[in-house]
């Protein structure tokens, strides 16, 4: 027994798998724990733009990257190094040709952007830059992961983290820059970062020069279906921010948005555990023993709803934690972000439920009906929240963000109940030991 656990424990998978983890909690911890520190230097308003610079930022990864990461992973271990190196350079040349589309639509509508982000026009074109940096940072940590180099691809993440945050700090409150600190911190960290990536990605063998219009067509074949779904996740994720910002205003964005950040908790909780448990999950339902399957279901079944109740009960103490964090270390100024903790924590909490069941989905490869209900689901909300915030003001981004959270949680229940049957209700069997 002793042997079996520490050849689990040892196991490259399991290794990488904590490396992973802890590089991720590392990278959502910082923005969160120098929360405190920004909101005593930034007013409300200008973390609000910080915010609406990042949702903008975000917005044209989507049109300039195209999820070139989801192609490079496909092909890596189908081709020879030499041709990976060949592919990676052609796809950095289709993401420049994106870029030049992106840029062509910012240019004619630098106005309209201008007046929303309100940074200026310097800013608005710069963020082109940006996300075109993060893009090239993306290839080259995707490579890295492909390569099973947890710790260089850690490394990486943490330290730029740390740049971007540093620099931030560094420009606020030294130079008191106020949000142009911020966003310099933002941009500088990534553009450093991309020169990295270029660097290390030559010297490591994966970019060579060498044209190949089959590959760029391979990439846009590839990457442009995958648009729909990621403007989705991002609709999920920024749109709410947006209608507050042009509905109420950007100081009252700011606050909404110090107020969800809190979410960042159970998120990392329920993602991290998602990641541990769907390969577990996988596995059982491999099993070809009719028997021992049906067993297994029934212990999956039990599992999965003492999850949702821990989950909810440390859903419930970290709204209180939450309370006592902003009363004591955010600045007065954020005071009302206290009214969104509960909203924000338990949207993340039936984020988490879902990926519960999504994983049923995704072994019978019911994707496509999994990304229908994703995108329905996130124009429901961005509708939703512009109705309820044109009513209640900036509360109603966050009833709609728990209601649209909770429907995608029960629709995708009852997916995958559909999908893959599993004793869900056959509590009398479930009860019996």
């Amino acid at each position: 027994m002793k042997t079996s656990i520490s050849n689990f424990k040892n196991h490259p998978v399991v290794k990488n798998s904590a490396i992973y983890v802890v590089t991720d909690a590392i990278n959502k911890a910082v923005p969160f724990l120098i929360l405190p520190l920004l909101t005593h230097y930034l007013l409300p308003a200008d973390y609000g733009i910080v915010v609406n610079y990042n949702v903008y930022i975000n917005f044209l990864i989507i049109f300039i990257g195209i999820n070139v990461q989801s192609v490079i992973s496909v092909n890596f271990y189908r081709l020879q190094k030499s041709e990976v190196a060949s592919y990676i350079f052609n796809v950095i040349l289709a993401t420049l040709i994106t870029l030049l589309i992106s840029s062509v639509v910012v240019l004619l509508f630098n106005k309209q952007l201008n007046d929303f982000l309100s940074v200026g026009t310097y800013y608005v074109i710069g963020g082109l830059l940006i996300a075109f940096s993060q893009v090239l940072s993306s290839i080259n940590l995707t490579v890295w992961r492909l390569e099973e180099r947890p710790i260089y691809f850690g490394g990486y993440q943490i330290s730029q983290t740390v740049c971007d945050v540093g620099l931030s700090l560094m420009l606020i409150i030294g130079l008191n820059m106020s949000w142009e600190g911020r966003l310099i911190g933002i941009g500088g960290s990534a553009i450093i970062y991309a020169l990295f990536s270029l660097i290390l990605l030559w010297q490591r063998g994966y970019l060579r020069v060498s044209y190949n219009k089959n590959y760029i067509k391979d990439t846009f074949k590839f990457c442009i279906p995958l648009i729909p779904h990621t403007i989705s996740i991002w609709a999920r994720a920024g749109a709410d921010r947006i209608i507050i910002s042009t509905l109420v205003g950007a100081s009252a964005s700011g606050i909404y948005a110090a107020g969800f950040q809190f979410g960042l908790v159970i998120s990392f909780l329920t993602l991290a555990f998602s990641n541990a448990y769907a390969p577990f999950v996988y596995k059982t339902l491999a099993i070809t023993d009719h028997a021992v399957l049906e067993n297994k279901k029934r212990k999956l079944v039990k599992f999965t709803y003492l999850y949702i109740v821990a989950l909810l009960a440390i859903t419930l103490f970290a709204t209180l934690g939450s309370n006592f964090v902003v009363d004591n270390f955010l600045s007065a100024k954020y005071v009302n972000a206290k009214t969104y903790l509960v909203w924000a924590l338990f949207s993340q909490a039936f984020q988490g439920i879902y990926l519960m069941y999504a994983g049923y989905i995704f072994f019978v490869k019911k994707s496509g009906q999994l990304a229908v209900v994703t995108f329905i689901c996130s124009a429901l909300q961005v509708a939703l929240s512009y109705y309820l915030v044109n009513k209640v003001g900036p509360m109603g981004a966050a009833y709609s963000n728990f209601t649209i959270s909770l429907l995608n949680c029960i629709v995708v229940m009852i997916l995958s109940a559909r999908v893959y049957p599993m004793p869900w209700f056959n509590f009398r069997v479930l009860l019996a030991k």
